[in-house]
């Protein structure tokens, strides 16, 4: 088979590259082994962990969240990320790499903090930044946080990453009640804070897997099988020194991986199921904190270096 030449584009201090081959079709779950191919990929990345049953997240009060501003999701039709910035699905079995410095600006889209030679602070507790991807059935989202310690997060629950469902139409920033909420494919990494006092500093990782499609959310509803599970543990010191956390998955299920030490082990294998939304989202911040009082980024903490690694999927659908 040929060979499709590299692509790769320029924003600012930040590049994202799609290594494209032509390789052969792909079915709904066709991720095998507990290493997927090219989903390690870092030289320094980022425990046995108690179990927690409280279901995707708390009730809040209301029924939805209204965005100031919003727009509507492109449909999937490529490979790579368009020239939008929209997630795209495209041939399964694709590598694709994507390096996001955060010095000075982001390829991402930005919702407050602030952007300096250091990378992105957060200002705000409501900050986060985020990112439309290919669809990636297996890979990584890795990134260093600098300055956080327990100091800063006095909240219960201080969330800084999340990859989600974001087609079907629905409108980005994705707002919190339904949206993200019940989410079809919900992953997340809480720092819990101070108000929380069993468990301050340890780290909770969810992995979420719903394949029903429209509208992308209403995994606690969903019309065909689904996972979800939500451990926590971990090392529970920050002292502020730079943090590598290195989200992975594949079909075998996800992991954590803090300065590359396995923190959580999440295994979906036994749910024949993988990650297959119509279009791939994925965060620093979430959100919640605009919903929820006990929620919110850490403020005065700066992220940088995050890269997204890994290889193009199906969509998945019930059946």
């Amino acid at each position: 088979m040929g060979v499709i030449a590299p692509f790769v584009r320029i924003v600012g201090r930040a590049r994202w590259a799609v290594l494209a081959t032509a390789l052969g079709q792909g079915g709904c779950h066709d991720a095998e082994g507990r290493e997927p191919t090219g989903a390690t990929w870092s030289p320094t990345s980022g425990g046995t962990s108690q179990g927690e049953s409280s279901g995707p997240d708390e009730t809040v009060a209301g029924t939805t969240t209204t965005m100031p501003t919003a727009t509507a999701e492109p449909d999937p039709s490529s490979a790579s990320l368009d020239d939008s910035g929209g997630s795209t699905g495209g041939p399964s079995g694709e590598p694709f790499s994507m390096s996001d410095p955060l010095i000075d600006g982001t390829m991402g889209s930005a919702v407050g903090g602030s952007f300096g030679p250091d990378g992105w602070t957060t200002t705000d507790r409501t900050d986060r930044i985020y990112w439309a991807l290919p669809r990636l059935a297996e890979g990584s989202f890795e990134f260093t946080v600098t300055g956080l310690t327990v100091e800063l997060m006095p909240l219960n629950d201080h969330e800084i990453f999340a990859m989600y469902e974001g087609g079907w139409g629905i409108e980005h920033p994705i707002a919190y009640n339904p949206e993200f909420r019940v989410n079809n494919y919900k992953s997340m990494i809480r720092i819990y804070g101070q108000a929380e006092a069993d468990r301050t500093g340890q780290i909770k990782l969810m992995w979420g897997l719903c394949p029903q499609g429209a509208p992308g959310y209403g995994i606690d509803t969903c019309a065909c099988g689904s996972f979800f599970e939500e451990p926590f543990g971990g090392d529970p010191s920050w002292d502020g020194s730079p943090q590598r956390l290195r989200v992975e998955w594949d079909a075998m299920g996800s992991r954590l991986l803090r300065n590359g030490e396995l923190v959580l082990d999440i295994d979906a294998s036994a749910s024949g199921l993988s990650l297959g939304p119509q279009a791939l989202y994925a965060s620093l911040g979430t959100p919640r904190p605009l919903d929820v009082d006990t929620a919110g980024m850490p403020v005065g903490v700066t992220y940088s270096d995050v890269v997204v690694e890994g290889t193009t999927g199906p969509e998945a659908t019930c059946g």
